[in-house]
């Protein structure tokens, strides 16, 4: 079914080592997408039915109506009432090659105003992140549940500065250690935003436009066996982040 798409658009794909069924359920199934995306989730990721995404960090919870939920083909939801004001809709399409599993995003509704360029950059960036840690627990840890924690701020620094901090190991070692891995294998950097593998899990360095406000940020995930306690990553990422504020 071809549907219209309104104002600016995102458009990526990933190919993930896993099946159509899994990539489709961590869409679908409110436990997880908790996995790899939102704090909580409810709902039923059925046609006709209305689910809700919770980012607790930020006091902030979506209502997502479900447009299309064909299990392992596709993931389609949308509304009149955008962020931006304008009808928004995001279309996942799934399909099999070989032996990976090819996921096309499709997001639109989103202002061509240039006065929200950073926030639509910003969606960008989040988008690839999200979906490289998608790709990540459904490739190395698809049975296992995440622990997550955010540690985020306001600043008035500029983006090329927090850039310069967040680009090089070197940079990079000079405010996470030694409490957070600096040296990481780097698994995806948009410019703006870098994450990190570390043991278990990923970091994710982030530097995004909230309303009028840019945020720094670190994003920690991790994926532990059964029975394996996570630990409060916070007062080391608060740490971490207080050394960042400092050579900022």
């Amino acid at each position: 079914m071809t549907r219209k798409h309104h104002g600016r658009r995102i458009e990526t794909t990933f190919r993930i080592k896993s099946t159509p069924q899994r990539v489709w359920e961590a869409w679908a199934d409110p436990q997880h997408i908790a996995n790899w995306f939102v704090d909580r989730a409810e709902g039923v990721g059925r046609a006709g039915t209305t689910m809700r995404w919770f980012f607790d960090t930020f006091g902030y919870v979506m209502d997502i109506p479900v447009i299309e939920a064909e299990p392992g083909k596709s993931f389609v939801v949308g509304g009149d009432d955008g962020p931006d004001g304008m009808p928004y809709l995001m279309e996942i399409t799934i399909t099999k090659d070989g032996g990976e599993t090819v996921m096309n995003l499709v997001n639109s509704g989103f202002s061509e105003d240039p006065k929200k360029k950073d926030t639509f950059e910003g969606t960008v960036s989040g988008w690839q992140h999200a979906l490289t840690q998608m790709k990540v627990w459904l490739e190395r840890y698809p049975t296992r549940m995440r622990h997550h924690d955010l540690v985020v701020r306001p600043t008035d620094v500029s983006p090329e500065r927090i850039r310069a901090q967040f680009g090089a190991a070197e940079a990079r070692s000079r405010w996470l250690a030694p409490d957070l891995p600096a040296d990481g294998e780097v698994l995806c950097d948009t410019g703006a935003e870098v994450m990190l593998a570390h043991s278990d899990g990923v970091l994710a360095l982030k530097s995004f436009a909230m309303g009028p406000r840019r945020m720094i940020g670190l994003d920690w995930s991790v994926w532990l066996p059964d029975g394996a306690a996570p630990g409060d990553a916070k007062p080391r990422l608060t740490l971490a982040l207080d050394r960042l504020q400092r050579l900022l």
